[in-house]
């Protein structure tokens, strides 16, 4: 007998045979919505997932948007997930991305409370959205000259993970391509100012980003990157290249041995590579970054599909 998933939104034996058991939600589904209380000190974040095997769909797509709230000095507490899926999907692969999702939001302690689970015409790869809500303990404070810009985590390992995919490698590696675990150890220190997540754009993407957007100087030293075993075979500028797992932190100079001692305790290496400047802008090596281009290995995302097996 098939498990083919039919056309739109899953039944609801479907969704509580191979979902509910697998996400911890704070009451039963209600119709159409759920009510939650919000504050003027919510932070929401929202992202999707796409383009990686199965089994990580739902470990990114929870990653992602809990990131990004936990890096606005947010705790995430709830999700709202979407599990959109191309037709004749097996109920089997709805469950293995089902499971990866809670197994992340019960580690974290997330509630998540409202989402969709459906097939629809056009789609030719499973996505996940989440859209993660949090409660703000503190506000990001603005950058001042002389602070040091950290950057946290191996550079390049997303990539080489990739890379590894595009020749049909199986690697489980991508478990640990989270900066959430550092964010949250270092929203108790006062001396973070700022801090980032690497995702699109890589390293340098993201150290723009916060110069741009902040509207400060940042003077970076390329030679004191960590990068991951590979890295350094990767084609194309390798801090340009996927590196999510990292983190980069603006932090006042009397902060950096409790970052640095933060980091240890997950395992994580926390390298001063550079600091802020006056002159706006970035500059790595003495070279100004002006725009955020990508690199190849940023089209496997959205183009990467496991091998079709016949329901």
């Amino acid at each position: 007998m098939s498990d083919a998933l039919g056309l739109g939104k899953v039944t609801k034996e479907v969704f509580r045979r191979s979902v509910l058991p697998f996400i911890h939600v704070e009451r039963d589904p209600e119709l159409d919505g759920a009510t939650i209380r919000l504050t003027e000190h919510t932070v929401i974040a929202h992202s999707p997932s796409i383009g990686v095997p199965l089994e990580a769909l739902g470990f990114f797509a929870f990653h992602y948007s809990a990131s990004n709230v936990a890096c606005k000095f947010g705790k995430p507490t709830h999700l709202i997930a979407g599990i959109y899926l191309p037709l004749m999907t097996r109920e089997a692969d709805l469950r293995t991305i089902a499971r990866t999702l809670g197994d992340e939001a019960k580690r974290y302690g997330v509630v998540i409370t409202a989402g969709q689970t459906a097939t629809y015409y056009g789609l030719e790869i499973p996505l996940v959205t989440s859209t993660c809500l949090g409660e703000a303990l503190r506000a990001p404070s603005k950058p001042a000259p002389g602070d040091h810009v950290l950057l946290i985590g191996e550079v390049g390992g997303e990539g080489v993970w990739l890379k590894g995919l595009e020749r049909g490698e199986e690697s489980e590696t991508w478990r640990r391509f989270t900066p959430l675990p550092a964010i949250l150890g270092l929203q108790g220190v006062d001396q973070v100012k700022v801090m980032h997540d690497v995702s699109e754009g890589g390293v340098k993407g993201s150290l723009y980003e916060v110069a741009d957007n902040l509207g400060v100087g940042l003077s970076v030293d390329a030679e004191e990157v960590v990068y991951a075993e590979g890295a350094e075979r990767l084609d194309n500028d390798p801090l340009r290249a996927p590196s999510y797992g990292a983190l980069v932190a603006v932090v006042d100079p009397e902060g950096i041995s409790r970052v640095k001692n933060v980091c240890a305790s997950v395992g994580w290496p926390a390298t001063c590579v550079g600091e802020v400047v006056k002159d706006r802008g970035l500059k790595v090596d003495g070279v100004e970054v002006i725009e955020q281009r990508r690199v190849d290995l940023d089209e496997i995302y959205g183009s990467f599909q496991a091998p079709r097996r016949d329901p």
